[in-house]
Order: structure tokens, then C-alpha cells, then sequence
């Protein structure tokens, strides 16, 4: 029989989905901390972690906001990468002792058919060669996302023959670009299916 797992990575779920998900996490693991004494990363660091990605993700508007929310869930999502995989070897399997970590369970992947177009939103930054970005939520779990880009006088119009760009999360800044280039751009979800559709063209020129 198949052991019973933690899910260990939150990349899909929206803000809100993983907001009440890490504080659920949080209050459970305090709450049996007695029974987890040697995660590799502590409570003392990552309740921190925790009110850096909200801080940032509440704060008002400022110049690099997004990247500063990336880096922050960025960082949040490894130490619960890192803990829940101790964990996982830790429990082994023992469903009693899963559900005071506060960590959702892990479920077999469920063909999804093909997966509605997203939007994709642009900025330019102050950074040379920037561009911060802005993918819509697919509903769904187990899907990421990945952005398509080339050179908006490339006359290819096969997508997956651009530069192909994984996604982390929804919000991000691609990097390495030509200042004051135009580029074009489409973002799509990936999911079981082969069969993607991709959102509209947007250009953009990095500074």
C-alpha cells in the first residue's frame, strides 16, 4: 500500500491559498513542536520568513514590489520544501502524526484536460534589461507556468520556438534582456495536458 505524503510544494496556490496554508503550518507546528524538535529549519526562522513575504505582499504600491514579493515566497517556499521533506522521512507514512504538521496531503495527479488561456501583464522597471511580470490564475492544482519570449521583429510565429521561461511563480522579473528592444510575449499554464494555449501576444522593451 502507498504511504501517505505531504504536499511539499505550494508554487500553485494563489496568494490567499497560501497565505492560510503557511499559517496553518505555522500554529500546528508550534502547537506540536515537542514532536518535531529537529526541523531543519526552525520556528524562529520561519516566522520571519513568513512576515517578509506578507509585509511585502501588503504593503502599498512601490517601484519592485513584485520582485520583492518573489524573493520573499521564493524563500519561504524552500524552507517549507526543506522542513516538509524532513518530515515526510520523519512520519513515514503515520497518518496521525502527518496531520500535526499542518501540511496539506499530498494527492496523485488527475488528468485535467487542456487548461483555459492566461493573461500575461507587463511592466517595464528602472533596472536595465527588466521586465516584471504578471501571470492569471488557473484554477487547479499541480499547475505551473512557463512564459514564452523572442524578439518582436522575429518573424517565427511557433511559440515554442522562443526562449522558454519557467515561471516559479506567477509574478516574477525576466532578467538579461536588450535595453530598448522591443520583445513579445505570451504566457501559458502547464499542466498534464500536452495540448496548451497560450495567452495574447504582449511587447514590451525593457530600459
Amino acid at each position: 500500500m502507498k504511504k501517505a505524503k505531504l504536499n511539499t510544494n505550494f508554487d500553485e496556490y494563489t496568494e490567499d491559498e497560501f497565505y492560510k496554508a503557511i499559517k496553518l503550518i505555522k500554529q500546528l507546528l508550534l502547537l506540536n513542536l515537542l514532536a518535531f524538535v529537529d526541523l531543519p529549519i526552525s520556528m524562529g526562522v520561519f516566522g520571519p520568513l513568513i512576515t517578509t513575504w506578507d509585509d511585502a505582499r501588503t504593503a502599498a504600491y512601490y517601484v519592485g514590489q513584485g520582485a520583492d514579493i518573489a524573493a520573499a515566497r521564493t524563500a519561504l517556499q524552500e524552507a517549507i520544501t526543506k522542513n516538509g521533506n524532513w518530515l515526510n522521512t520523519f512520519c513515514n507514512g503515520v497518518m496521525v502524526l502527518l496531520k500535526k504538521t499542518g501540511y496539506p496531503l499530498a494527492q496523485d495527479a488527475v488528468a485535467q484536460g487542456k487548461l483555459d488561456p492566461t493573461i500575461l501583464k507587463l511592466t517595464t522597471l528602472n533596472t536595465p534589461g527588466c521586465i516584471e511580470f504578471l501571470i492569471s490564475h488557473i484554477a487547479g492544482k499541480g499547475i505551473k507556468y512557463a512564459i514564452m519570449y523572442t524578439l518582436a521583429s522575429d518573424p517565427e510565429t511557433d511559440y515554442t520556438k522562443w526562449t522558454f521561461y519557467y515561471a516559479a511563480q506567477r509574478d516574477g522579473i525576466i532578467a538579461g534582456l536588450d535595453s530598448r528592444v522591443d520583445y513579445k510575449m505570451v504566457s501559458v499554464a502547464l499542466g498534464t495536458s500536452n495540448d496548451l494555449t497560450y495567452s495574447e501576444v504582449v511587447i514590451m522593451s525593457a530600459r
